[in-house]
């Protein structure tokens, strides 16, 4: 399994989802989001159409960590184990302009 990180993808302005890969045959095993210590905002994890007010489409909101202390993170898994995740399929948004999440993927 061979690890990708795309290091902190940031969101320019909070509401304008950035999606994690424009590539629609880019597929991975796993995919794992991290806050990044430090920041303020809370972060949000999801799908197409992902609206923070009211978490529609939302997978998962990642609480900020403004202290420096432990992280807020979560992992999408294949439950094959195989390389079926699109990357293309899933954003991320935050609520504060400039601040986004580590993320880093697997593929087999």
């Amino acid at each position: 399994m061979t690890a990708n990180p795309l290091g902190r993808v940031n969101v320019a302005t909070p509401g304008t989802l950035v999606q994690l890969s424009s590539n629609t045959s880019l597929r991975a095993s796993k995919i794992f989001f991290q806050v990044i210590p430090g920041l303020t905002g809370k972060g949000y994890v999801g799908k197409s159409g992902m609206v923070r007010a009211t978490l529609a489409n939302v997978i998962r909101v990642l609480w900020p960590n403004s202290a420096g202390g432990i992280s807020d993170s979560f992992y999408l898994e294949s439950q094959d184990d195989a390389d079926v995740l699109n990357l293309s399929e899933y954003y991320i948004d935050m609520d504060v302009a400039g601040e986004g999440l580590l993320v880093t993927y697997w593929t087999e």
